[in-house]
């Protein structure tokens, strides 16, 4: 009998000991992660300004203006190609572009909305609606003029909200080259030279693993290298306007760049 006591008093005292530390993380709700950033490499390889995608059944749609080809294909083999006819705007932002080529005839509308695609979860920023051939397909679409417009030498103009300034003995703003096509980063963080890989979409870009020279930098300039590429690192959200890039986390600026003409 006194075993027994003896073993339901630990039992107890157990139980009402707080949960390891390790039960504890399992118990805690994760925090929710920022959406990958998708790949949009052979696109921009390309050139394509539009594309779009849908399934059930699985069709793609490519527009590329500057070589005048849209593009439409299915998973059972059909195909469509013409010139790309003039845009045509609708209301509330949607546009369509509206094409026959000899007994074929292509119909594409792009309307503002976000959009998930159902297999690969990835998001888009239009929802489509292709008619071919009187067939109607439904998906997700995105256009890249954008992301293209990341491909270019962005200098530093503030950084956490501060002006930055050239303090001497350095000679020149820290700046990145973007280059999407061959998906690698350049530029100086301060007084060191920066290089790395990068991708991006219509949302968000990713500078991956920057690498740098060696050399030592004076304190002022040390002090702003180690924050613009502690600024650089995971992917960051941004937006393009009036020739500034804007980079942002958690919907908050954390540096501005200016465009080199």
């Amino acid at each position: 009998m006194r075993i027994f006591l003896i073993y339901a008093l630990l039992v107890s005292s157990f139980s009402c000991h707080r949960p390891s530390r390790q039960i504890a993380a399992m118990m805690t709700p994760t925090r929710t992660e920022t959406p990958e950033v998708a790949d949009y490499t052979r696109h921009i390889r390309a050139g394509n300004s539009l594309i779009a995608n849908g399934t059930e059944p699985f069709w793609s749609l490519t527009i590329n203006i500057s070589k005048n080809r849209m593009t439409f294909t299915t998973v059972d083999g059909d195909s469509i190609v013409t010139k790309v006819p003039e845009r045509l705007d609708d209301v509330r932002g949607a546009f369509r572009y509206d094409a026959t080529a000899e007994s074929n005839r292509l119909m594409a509308r792009f309307r503002p909305d976000s959009c998930v695609n159902a297999m690969s979860g990835q998001r888009f920023d239009y929802a489509v609606e292709v008619t071919a051939n009187g067939k109607t397909y439904t998906g997700c679409g995105a256009s890249l003029g954008q992301l293209m417009s990341l491909n270019d030498i962005w200098v530093l103009k503030t950084l956490h909200g501060q002006p930055v300034t050239v303090s001497p003995p350095q000679k020149e703003l820290p700046y990145i080259e973007i280059n999407l096509s061959e998906g690698r980063i350049g530029g100086l963080a301060g007084c060191n030279r920066i290089m790395g890989s990068v991708r991006a979409d219509t949302r968000q870009v990713d500078f991956g693993r920057l690498a740098t020279t060696m050399m030592a930098c004076p304190g002022e300039t040390a002090q702003l290298e180690n924050s613009f590429l502690k600024a650089l690192e995971g992917p960051l959200s941004y937006q393009i306007a009036d020739m500034t890039l804007t980079l942002m986390r958690d919907g908050k600026p954390v540096a501005t760049f200016k465009k080199v003409d």
